[in-house]
């Protein structure tokens, strides 16, 4: 009962627990997921994060709730935007591949991804409401950076913060194997996930 082992846990987790979030969510605040196609290779199309769906989906319902486009402009600058996407855990063959003070393990919370080469979107002030989620929560957080002499991947994160100009950060459950028929993750942190974007987006 350790782990779950499928194929599509990345991103299949990350939708799902947005969205139950969402619906058992009890904030105030105007507050919507958005799950886009083609992250995989790139995200450039019309459906894709680096299309443009997602900021005109905005200003459209900006403008049906009666605000002008400065107004909407205003908005963008006082919103908050989390970039869920499962992140690389640990394998116990492969220690050399992480940087051991940043290594996420599995079943040992949510994991906070930054990189200073803006591979992930995470800053200090982006940081700030997942912290105070978290501990609303009860939830733990790991923290994942790259090894400087070693490439990582990237997420939507970057793109939604360029496009918008909205205050991004980067998270996701620690996997195994990810990208293969077979991706493994721990039971218990798609769970905490759910719990930490819960009290995220019941916030006041």
């Amino acid at each position: 009962n350790e782990f779950i082992a499928s194929s599509r846990i990345d991103n299949q987790i990350s939708c799902w627990a947005a969205l139950s979030s969402l619906i058992s969510a009890s904030g105030e605040q105007p507050m919507m997921v958005a799950l886009f196609d083609h992250e995989e290779v790139g995200s450039q199309s019309s459906t894709g994060a680096g299309g443009p769906l997602l900021e005109h989906v905005l200003e459209r319902l900006a403008c049906a709730s009666g605000s002008t486009r400065t107004d909407y402009l205003a908005a963008l600058q006082k919103s908050h935007c989390v970039s869920t996407d499962n992140a690389h855990a640990v394998h116990p063959n492969y220690t050399d591949r992480h940087e051991l003070n940043n290594a996420p393990l599995v079943n040992d919370g949510v994991v906070v991804k930054t990189n200073v080469n803006q591979r992930y979107a995470t800053s200090p002030s982006s940081l700030v409401p997942i912290v105070r989620a978290a501990s609303t929560a009860a939830v733990h957080l790991q923290t994942f950076s790259s090894r400087n002499n070693i490439a990582c991947g990237s997420t939507i994160g970057p793109i939604t913060a360029t496009r918008l100009g909205i205050e991004t950060i980067d998270i996701g459950v620690p996997q195994l194997s990810m990208h293969s028929i077979r991706e493994m993750c721990g039971t218990q942190d798609p769970v905490d996930l759910v719990a930490l974007l819960r009290a995220y987006f019941s916030r006041s």
